[in-house]
């Protein structure tokens, strides 16, 4: 399984500088830099931390085993590590406790609860950690789906609520679970968003959680956009006295005191006409922008082992004050990315298959400000689509749709639009490129192939966890585009870690000096040696002009891309690390 942010390839040039190798206890189920950049390695029956600049292993702990990466959660803005130890028949007895991944000293460990872990949720702003399970035990409140607040520094339990029965929420297979027995959680959830004291949780439309007390103010209930996919309700946006969400096809401006109805769309799927309507769309992002409520929906979701693309695709918007229809976008193909918002542009981008588009928003109506062709000066050749054909993407349903363009030469569909050095960035998992917005025109464009059947892989982790929702996940870290209460919070808890303070700082200076690359799958030369690689992809340029041969038909790795560091887990048994 690959991990990582954007993978790639190209021609012969210098090989990288290998920095150091350590030896593996066993094959890496999940493995996550940190901020710090601490390389946390999960296995079946460990954690393990590595320095990144020796290889030095820093801890292990043996105790926390079977996790992946939802029941390993950073806390940003500190060094500390939430995760959960489960024993007993089916794991039933789970214990939660929160560890100093510098250190991988125990900083506090909660109590034991009967039950099946479900999700934790840290909140630097609150100083909080949100742990969710379905209990099993104990006296009737002490059963179903359960919240419980713990102190983030202590783990002292601050207040619980019994949320609703063990079956009120629909649960996802976790990311990464095995196909026999697998793990069910609330993955399939976008975490919650802070307001001031409450947290607005997304698990059945809206839920209004006070923070302070662990009492519910209001609840409104709406269905998913799909309840087998994961993340079909849009995140939360938050705009003033308002919230806005959408599910069930159907978008809402919700009173946020009160949790009142403002106004709610007609069902999205109507757009799409007659015959694609009969299932709902799946509107899978939110953004309020200059008076308007813009949507995005459709695109490629994932189940947790499966992904399928979800017609149909498009872009609406609405009056913000009334939700009268102001603006509806039905020509998109085989994809869609997230928007992004330029305000100094009065822009909002998005792209399908086949184009970046782009929205002027700076009057009272909404007109398309141009249409600019995804074409790429390197493309796949006729010997190379025969090779690979699309036999390798097996039964993934409906994804053969969305990644088998109209252009042959290509295979391969956006998945996400954002801001990189004064750039904008198209990527899909084999092609960047760069737009420039004040000009309007492209700086840069390149694709480099897949190598052979690992197209399947590529194209499959695009469209799960991660990237499947790439703009949500980029913009559901807080309540909208100019919010700077995270950011507020995080940084009262970094005036009290110094430690933490004095590793960021060193961070940040390297990461300052670093290259401005993103690294691609592909297939490289060394020599006479040809085989699977990454190619560099400088985001000045476009240029690809780093590489690295790995002797692997299916390399798993992570690249930190602020450093320009390579972590490549050879064969599952050794941790080799490049400069690149």
């Amino acid at each position: 399984m690959i991990s990582s942010s954007l993978l790639l390839s190209a021609a012969p040039l210098g090989a990288a500088e290998k920095l150091w190798s350590a030896k593996l206890p066993e094959k890496p189920a999940w493995n996550n830099l940190t901020e710090l950049g601490t390389l946390l390695v999960g296995t079946k029956g460990a954690v393990q931390a590595y320095d990144p600049d020796t290889g030095a292993l820093l801890w292990t702990r043996e105790d926390l085993d079977k996790t992946n990466a939802f029941n390993a959660r950073e806390v940003p803005g500190t060094p500390y590590l939430l995760c959960n130890h489960s024993s007993g028949m089916a794991g039933s007895k789970v214990r939660l406790l929160a560890i100093d991944y510098l250190s991988g000293e125990t900083v506090w460990e909660a109590d034991q609860i009967m039950g099946q872990y479900l999700a934790t949720y840290p909140i630097p702003q609150h100083n909080l950690v949100l742990f969710v399970f379905n209990g099993w035990g104990g006296s009737r409140d002490e059963q179903g789906m359960i919240v419980r607040a713990h102190d983030l520094f202590t783990g002292e339990t601050k207040w619980q609520l019994k949320y609703g029965k063990s079956n009120e929420v629909p649960l996802h297979i976790a990311d990464g679970s095995g196909k026999f027995a697998p793990r069910m959680d609330l993955s399939g959830y976008h975490d919650p968003v802070i307001d001031g004291d409450l947290a607005y949780l997304g698990f059945r439309g809206v839920d209004a959680l006070d923070l302070k007390t662990g009492e519910i103010k209001w609840t409104l209930e709406f269905k998913p956009g799909a309840k087998d996919f994961k993340r079909t309700y849009a995140p939360i946006r938050i705009d003033g006295d308002r919230l806005y969400a959408a599910g069930g096809g159907s978008v809402y401006a919700i009173d946020k005191a009160g949790g009142k109805i403002l106004w709610q769309s007609d069902r999205i799927s109507s757009y799409a006409g007659l015959f694609k309507s009969r299932d709902n769309a799946i509107v899978s992002q939110v953004e309020p922008v200059n008076g308007k409520v813009f949507i995005r929906f459709g695109g490629n979701f994932s189940t947790g082992q499966a992904v399928a693309l979800r017609e149909p695709l498009g872009v609406a918007a609405f009056d913000a004050a009334t939700g009268e229809e102001a603006f509806k976008f039905t020509k998109a193909k085989e994809g869609i990315t997230n928007f992004l918002y330029l305000p100094e542009h009065d822009t909002v981008l998005f792209a399908d298959a086949h184009n970046l588009y782009g929205l002027d928003v700076s009057g009272a109506a909404i007109a398309e400000k141009f249409e600019v062709p995804i074409e790429f000066k390197r493309k796949m050749g006729g010997g190379d689509v025969a090779k690979i054909g699309l036999g390798v993407l097996g039964g993934v349903s409906g994804l053969a749709k969305g990644i088998a363009a109209q252009n042959k030469g290509r295979l391969d569909v956006p998945v996400a639009i954002h801001r990189r050095d004064g750039h904008i960035v198209v990527t899909g998992k084999q092609h960047l490129m760069g737009y420039d917005p004040a000009a309007q025109n492209l700086k840069w464009s390149t694709y480099y192939a897949a190598p052979g059947s690992a197209l399947g892989d590529s194209l499959l982790f695009a469209v799960t966890a991660l990237a499947a929702t790439a703009g949500n996940a980029q913009v559901a870290s807080a309540p909208s585009f100019s919010s700077s209460q995270y950011s507020q919070g995080v940084g009262n808890i970094h005036s009290a870690l110094d430690r933490y303070n004095r590793v960021a700082g060193k961070r940040k200076a390297a990461t300052q000096a670093g290259d401005n690359y993103s690294y691609v799958l592909t297939t490289v030369e060394e020599g006479r040696k040809k085989g699977v690689g990454l190619m560099g992809i400088s985001l000045d340029s476009g240029e690809g002009d780093k590489q690295i041969l790995l002797d692997d038909k299916e390399p798993a790795y992570v690249v930190d891309e602020s450093l320009g560091l390579l972590f490549y887990f050879k064969g599952g048994r050794e941790l080799i690390a490049y400069r690149l």
